[in-house]
């Protein structure tokens, strides 16, 4: 009966330790008003202390924290190995996060707080995307830092949001994530918008130069022609250039039957800037949400 019993006792504490291996992305620690647990960079203030004290403290080196529970095992690790092959591939750092409980303002506040009161960011500029899928308000939202606020402008979260979202509506939480990365892989992969607001800074924009030039070398051109060309006379009516026996005016009235109007679909250009705001921590960053 005893050893009836001792089998039993591991066969429970083993299944505990498993759970705790597959919770290990949700593991928290606790902030105190003595040991905030946050960056040196960041200045505690009466405006951002709850913001602190109600964000998540975690190991910044898991990377994929599902607090909704919205990946199994091995989706969670699929998952991991993408977004060290993004980090490795293009020096920004990439975040995955899942609640079912929104304790911020909004899911903006929620990505911006949990990227910069934990340890994320590549360089001293804390390059890096923030992905929160928010179950509560039915959102995703992409976060960006430093030089990922220039590399996904506007167009390109919306874009990236948009082949994604369906996916959440139809509960595929893996399909979506994983496409996600792939998308914004390909965006890095790209390279920056050539028009966006970081474009040319430092150094001459081939397409400006190149239209500047061909105005200046028109204008003499034009100028040339013009001084050569000399009228015999002046035209003062437009009766001068009328053969007045050749032609036979009708009067001709338009009325309106009907009116039909067509629209057309306009699409958008892949163009335009980063919008940007601060985040609770001072910390500037780019980004935008979709619903499902």
């Amino acid at each position: 009966m005893k050893r009836y019993l001792k089998i039993v006792f591991i066969i429970v504490i083993s299944f505990i330790f498993n759970i705790k291996l597959v919770s290990a992305s949700t593991n928290t620690n606790i902030r105190t008003d003595s040991n905030y647990l946050i960056n040196d960079w960041i200045e505690v203030n009466d405006s951002n202390r709850n913001n602190i004290l109600t964000t998540p403290a975690v190991d910044a080196k898991e990377k994929i924290y599902d607090f909704a529970d919205l990946y199994d095992d091995e989706e969670e690790k699929l998952l991991y190995n993408k977004v060290n092959s993004y980090i490795n591939s293009y020096n920004m750092d990439l975040v995955i996060v899942t609640i079912d409980k929104n304790n911020k303002a909004s899911p903006m506040e929620y990505a911006d707080d949990f990227y910069d009161y934990n340890d994320f960011g590549i360089s001293s500029n804390r390059d890096g995307v923030l992905f929160l899928i928010d179950m509560q308000t039915r959102e995703i939202y992409m976060s960006t830092t430093g030089t990922a606020i220039d590399m996904y402008n506007d167009y390109r979260i919306d874009e990236a949001l948009d082949k994604v979202y369906q996916y959440m509506t139809d509960q595929d939480y893996y399909e979506g994530t994983s496409d996600y990365i792939e998308i914004i892989g390909d965006y890095a992969e790209a390279g920056f918008p050539k028009n966006n607001s970081s474009y040319g800074k430092g150094s001459f924009n081939p397409v400006v130069v190149s239209i500047v030039f061909s105005a200046i070398v028109t204008a003499i051109i034009m100028g040339i022609l013009i001084s050569k060309n000399k009228l015999v006379r002046k035209a003062t009516t437009a009766e001068e250039y009328l053969n007045k026996e050749s032609v036979n005016i009708k009067s001709i009235s338009d009325v309106l039957i009907s009116s039909n109007t067509t629209r057309h679909k306009i699409e958008r250009s892949s163009g335009g800037g980063s919008s940007t705001h601060s985040g609770s921590s001072g910390g500037s960053h780019g980004g935008g949400g979709h619903g499902f």
